[in-house]
Formats: C-alpha cells, structure tokens, sequence
C-alpha cells in the first residue's frame, strides 16, 4: 500500500505560477490524470518524482522528499512521457543501472523484455532507438524491480496495440500486490483492461476530482 500525499504545493517557472493547491492525497489504486497541454500534468509528476524544485511537501508513506529523498526515491518509479537517455549506451546497460540502484538482477527483467518483444535490441546503443522502442524501455525499467508508487506519464504514446496489452497486464500484476498507480494520458484507456478508481484534472493551477 502507498499513499501519496503533497501539502502546500507551489510549483512556478520564473513570475508564472503552474502549480498551486493546499492538500492533495491518494491511497490505492490506480488514478487518472487529466488536463490539456500545458496545464502541469507532466509538471506535476516531476514535482513528485523529485526532478524538479517547488515549495511545499511531497511525501509517501510519510517519508519527505525533502528530509528523507534516497529513501522517498527508493518507493517511485516514473516513466517519463518523451524519456531521454545518453545515447551512447545500450539498453541493457541503462536497465543494468536500474536494477543495481533497485537491488535486484537484470535476469529479473526477462520475462518484460520478451513480453515488449525488446529481445533482439537490448544490446543496441540507444541512439538507433525508435521512439516506440524508448518508450517501452522506459516501462521496461519502470517495473524491473518492486516499487510502491508508479508514474507513468503518457505510457500510451508512440507504443503499439500489443505493448498497450503488455503494458495494462503489468498495471493490473502491480495493483493486485498492492501498488499506488498515478498516469496521465490524453487517450483513453480500456476500463475493461484496468480498472480507474478515481480521475482527476488539472485546472487553473488547481487538481480536482472529475
């Protein structure tokens, strides 16, 4: 079980504010995030990945970003909407460091590479990657190991229908062990795949049920 919970939030780029509400909680589940294009859904979860600086407090499970990072950042794990990587690398080198910082072996990730048919690419440098195939290393690294809260910021973009599947049975194996879910997307995701237990839209600076 996971539990997300941001107080006092205020995140701003220079004198323009994006972000700006007083209490915001989730508990279980899996939660939909919703908002047109530049209204701070991406902002937003790098606010609570810890990749971005704001004013107020983020915590999981009671555990500051602020006064405890390593270890908040040890229950997280964000796959970001258009991921970047040093080009020079190959994907098992970048999945290699996932899993040493995650404490748990490459071979653990086998059964998702086979699964997002990554197979015959892995040893490649990233910089011949596709967008469809960095987009599903990304998720590959986001579930090798076993965090508590997940980010998945657009997971539907640039993957085809197969990987869509690959991805949805991923989400349900993690909801069933008792994983906290937040994803944004601005297609809609099958109900009958997973299933929504709250949306919410960004709005104005404001976060609200819909």
């Amino acid at each position: 079980m996971a539990e997300l919970k941001i107080e006092n939030l205020i995140k701003s780029y220079g004198s323009f504010t994006v972000l700006a509400f007083e209490r915001w909680a989730l508990k279980d589940g899996l939660y939909w995030i919703k908002g047109g294009n530049g209204t701070g859904k991406t902002t937003l979860f790098k606010v609570i990945a810890g990749q971005t600086p704001f004013d107020g407090e983020v915590s999981i499970n009671r555990i500051s970003l602020r006064r405890n990072p390593s270890l908040y950042r040890s229950l997280l794990s964000f796959a970001e909407a258009e991921p970047q990587y040093p080009p020079f690398i190959t994907g098992n080198e970048l999945l290699d460091f996932y899993c040493k910082v995650r404490k748990t072996t490459i071979k653990s990730a086998d059964e998702l590479i086979e699964q997002f048919k990554m197979g015959d690419f892995m040893n490649n440098k990233i910089n011949s990657y596709s967008s469809g195939m960095l987009k599903k290393l990304s998720l590959i690294c986001a579930f090798t190991g076993n965090t508590e809260f997940y980010l998945l910021d657009e997971p539907l973009i640039t993957i085809d229908t197969a990987s869509a599947q690959v991805l949805y049975q991923c989400i349900q194996r993690r909801l069933k062990e008792g994983a906290t879910f937040m994803i944004s997307t601005h297609q809609e995701m099958e109900h009958t795949a997973v299933q929504v237990d709250g949306v919410f839209e960004i709005n104005q600076q404001k976060i609200s049920a819909c």
